[in-house]
């Protein structure tokens, strides 16, 4: 059973440990903002983007910054609400019966207050936010002085997307995600051997979320066939260079024998081949960019 004080802790051991291997691109989108930039950040589910937003949020805040995060949970006045919330602006009118502004007085609201100096407003999973939202965020833009920091997955490049500024979140290195994936296990009370740990990382993709999430599977004994969004994949290669190869015996034994069957034969599964092999490239290549 694991400790009740493990539980509590471990979180913020990780979180820390995330912000640690994230320390470049927290600096970098920083400066950014600190030299009135903003800026689309972009990466992978559980790369660390909403780390780095906190991070960002935190260290801006030191620095006696308005910052606002926040994230779509599904109602876009009720997001509104959040920021205006973090803003200091009110969410009632100054009637003698107050009453709650509309979305449309809360967008008003808003794009008044994002234009004061110091102020930046962090949105979370950017890509999820609803039209609506987006294209107020389109106008904020616009207005002189607005300062916005998106969080977002790979996205379509299209609206909001297409007009800022933009850096991608790399992949962890090798021996920084071996080290995150030790320290996890430790904050558990376990220790893992060097090659216990290597072979762990290679279900994790050295994404920070998918390495500490292999060890809590570690931890409570979940094998790698039991999680249900793991799969694994055979290279096709080899099998790839016998069919090519079997396809030059065949067209040479049609064109040394004469006969024109088994060399049309040879052409056709040529082509075969090599459409299959574009479609299967296409496909990995769209599985990886997910």
């Amino acid at each position: 059973m694991l400790c009740p004080v493990c539980l509590v802790l471990c979180p913020v051991r990780s979180w820390r440990s995330v912000m640690e291997l994230r320390e470049a691109e927290i600096k970098q989108v920083s400066e950014a903002l600190f030299s009135n930039q903003s800026l689309l950040v972009l990466g992978e589910p559980g790369s660390g983007k909403s780390t780095l937003g906190e991070a960002v949020k935190r260290r801006l805040g030191a620095d006696r910054w308005s910052v606002a995060m926040a994230s779509y949970n599904g109602s876009a006045k009720e997001c509104l609400v959040l920021i205006a919330e973090q803003l200091g602006v009110s969410t009632m009118t100054l009637d003698e019966k107050p009453k709650a502004l509309t979305a449309a007085q809360l967008r008003e609201a808003l794009t008044k207050r994002l234009t004061r100096k110091r102020t930046v407003l962090i949105c979370d999973d950017a890509h999820r936010w609803s039209a609506s939202l987006r294209y107020w965020l389109e106008d904020v833009l616009r207005a002189e002085g607005v300062l916005l920091l998106l969080v977002a997955s790979p996205c379509p490049p299209k609206e909001l997307f297409v007009k800022m500024p933009r850096i991608e979140l790399p992949l962890i290195r090798d021996e920084d995600i071996r080290k995150l994936m030790m320290t996890e296990a430790e904050s558990y009370g376990i220790q893992l051997v060097a090659s216990e740990v290597a072979e762990l990382q290679q279900r994790s993709g050295n994404n920070p979320a998918l390495a500490k999430r292999v060890i809590r599977e570690t931890v409570l004994g979940i094998s790698e066939t039991a999680t249900g969004d793991h799969y694994q994949y055979i290279d096709g290669t080899p099998f790839l260079i016998g069919l090519i190869s079997l396809i030059g015996i065949i067209r040479f034994a049609g064109l040394g024998m004469g006969d024109k069957v088994l060399y049309v034969l040879g052409g056709i599964i040529t082509l075969i081949a090599v459409t299959l092999r574009g479609l299967l490239y296409a496909a990995n290549r769209g599985r990886r960019r997910l």
